[in-house]
């Protein structure tokens, strides 16, 4: 089982012993001696951060994902961890899952939408658990669509089918059911009717528990909670490319410790490791440590996004298993699919989905502000109307300025016409292999908000050098944060830490040092800067992009029916939005290109 490291040498083995018996999360304790250097404990790897990004990566680690008759090809050593992290050990999922059931326990608003790929990283067994206890808000079906304009995108679970047909996506149905019995497995393979998941979105606290009591099975981790690093030492650039390895990163650390009395005090320690991972968020200690080694890129969106669980009105499976976004002159609003009732048969259980509403900071303000029934009627209010034609290119405001010319000003406005025309035309049209993608499906409506209403600034950030110093390497958050509107910013974190792990074991099975060389961290560093980089910079394309908007910028939530009525924009912003809802509608009814945008999202390998 894994190890809570305790801190005070002088506690003793019998001390430990009794700890463990005594552990009601049934981790292990281990008291470490102090040896001549104050060091209490070296490490392959030390993760700082057990949060979502944290403990995947130590769970990837511990995975050696090696057929058992190849013994040759086993771990020369197994590795050695320790995952910090800053509160209190997370509860287990089967914790979570009777308090829910006897509290009448509502979805949370700190959720993340996972793609196919990083749900596969969470390994079979996290998988299995969480769908029997019925935390994943699986989707196989989204709907994009803008408000000034016909433009619809729909994405399939079809869409998917190639990519996992040919093993280039993971087929999540059959690593949930990997584990079962093969009478069953062969039954449910047979069931012509499975389409892909297109993702599913996962709460923050069943996720980490549900890998943290795999982590805590496991005796080559210790887990060590309720820890605060203090300060890190760590190797300087130039003693890379050495004849003789860097030295160890050490840090130092302080760690609360909760007496069988109920009284609290601190103990102290110095930790070492080949290898530094920072997992510790977006306001990362490490990288803000070393911040002569991690210098950043950030920018301000301006924007704010607004975020809560909802009750619908309607009743079971009318959500269909489908992740909606409407596109506002301010940003997005999306209603995503979560965990509902276990009770198939209760047709009073009430259907929830959470909403995340990106806007600028006053109306964000405004949003938070209201009642609880004031947001819900603003929120039906944005996100139930269907899509809209595409406002003038020559309005009388475009207009001004030109000259007066009638023959020019006549073939203008017949050629705004064609264009406009056209762009309905393929919005209604049946060109696409599956004419009901054409099909516009209202989203639900909300009833009441259940939990608090809450609201985060948005902002990009990005490393400006790389991912990596000697013997540290930064992952998730601490390296990058994007815009939530492409469900992008932990599924980015998750190839971070896959990649890593990879290279990691690697190095360990070439029998080198993890961090020993630049050998592999540079590697990772050069994938995740590209990937890094490619992400951040598509994301913020795409919110520029959806920024011009056809019709006036200023309306908003707190102007309903400028925003409706389509308002008065610019040439160019009128111009930009007809070309992006031209756009949309080229992707939606091309199928090779559709598929390969739903592939790209999620995280299917590149054909070749």
């Amino acid at each position: 089982m894994a190890r809570t490291l305790t801190f005070a040498a002088a506690r003793g083995l019998a001390r430990s012993r009794l700890n463990c018996a005594c552990s009601l999360t049934h981790i292990r304790s281990l008291t470490s001696a102090t040896n001549e250097n104050n060091i209490n404990q070296h490490y392959d790897v030390i993760i700082a951060g057990g949060g979502a990004v944290g403990s995947v990566l130590a769970r990837l680690l511990l995975n050696d994902n090696v057929d058992k008759s190849l013994l040759s090809h086993r771990r020369l050593r197994p590795l050695k961890i320790a995952l910090l992290e800053q509160r209190s050990s997370p509860p287990s999922l089967e914790n979570i899952a009777n308090t829910s059931s006897k509290t009448k326990h509502t979805p949370n608003a700190r959720a993340y939408a996972l793609s196919p790929t990083s749900l596969s990283y969470l390994g079979s067994s996290v998988l299995q658990r969480l769908k029997q206890t019925n935390r994943l808000g699986i989707y196989d079906s989204m709907q994009i669509w803008e408000h000034d304009g016909p433009a619809q995108l729909h994405f399939a679970g079809e869409d998917l089918n190639e990519a996992v047909n040919s093993g280039r996506l993971v087929d999540l149905h059959g690593l949930i059911e990997r584990n079962n019995d093969t009478e069953q497995h062969q039954k449910q393979q047979q069931q012509s009717n499975r389409r892909p998941w297109l993702g599913s979105v996962v709460e923050d606290a069943p996720l980490v528990s549900a890998v943290w009591d795999e982590l805590r099975n496991d005796e080559r981790i210790d887990l060590i909670d309720n820890v605060q690093i203090t300060s890190i030492s760590a190797p300087s650039q130039n003693t890379m490319g050495n004849v003789e390895p860097p030295p160890p990163v050490e840090i130092s650390c302080t760690r609360s410790i909760t007496n069988e009395g109920g009284s609290k005090h601190d103990e102290e320690c110095t930790l070492s490791a080949d290898l530094l991972v920072a997992a510790d968020g977006a306001n990362s200690f490490v990288r803000r440590t070393l911040g002569h080694s991690f210098p950043m890129i950030t920018h301000s969106y301006d924007r704010k996004a607004v975020t809560c669980t909802v009750e619908l009105d309607v009743r079971k499976g009318d959500m269909a298993k489908t992740a909606f976004q409407r596109f506002l002159p301010h940003g997005p609003i999306a209603l995503l699919p979560v965990w509902n009732s276990l009770n198939n048969d209760d047709n009073d259980a009430p259907i929830y989905a959470n909403v995340v509403w990106s806007t600028t900071p006053s109306e964000a303000n405004h949003l938070l502000s209201l009642s609880g029934t004031e947001f819900i009627t603003t929120l039906n209010h944005h996100l139930c109307q269907g899509p809209n034609v595409n406002p003038p290119l020559l309005s009388n405001n475009n207009n001004r300025g030109m000259p007066h010319i009638p023959i020019i000003g006549t073939i203008a406005k017949e050629m705004d016409s064609l264009l406009r025309t056209a762009n309905t035309a393929l919005t209604m049209g049946t060109w696409t292999e599956s004419p009901s993608r054409n099909y516009f499906r209202m989203p639900p409506a909300s009833a009441r908000v259940v939990g608090p209403i809450m609201g985060f600034d948005l902002k990009l950030s990005h490393v400006q050098q790389g991912y990596t110093a000697p013997r540290v390497a930064l992952v998730g958050d601490a390296a990058h944060t994007v815009h939530p509107m492409a469900g992008q910013g932990l599924n980015l974190g998750m190839g971070d830490v896959y990649s890593l792990s990879e290279l990691i074991k690697e190095a360990v099975d070439s029998g080198m040092d993890v961090a020993g060389t630049g050998l592999f961290l540079d590697r990772y560093n050069q994938e995740r800067m590209v990937k890094g980089l490619g992400t951040v910079g598509g994301v913020h394309g795409l919110h520029e992009l959806f920024r011009c908007s056809g019709s006036n910028s200023s309306s908003g939530i707190m102007n309903a029916n400028a925003l409706n009525s389509g308002g008065n924009a610019s040439g160019v912003e009128s111009i930009v939005g007809l070309g992006r809802s031209l756009g949309m509608n080229v992707v939606n009814g091309l199928g090779p290109l559709r598929r390969a945008f739903a592939e790209a999202a999620a995280g299917a390998a590149f054909s070749r």
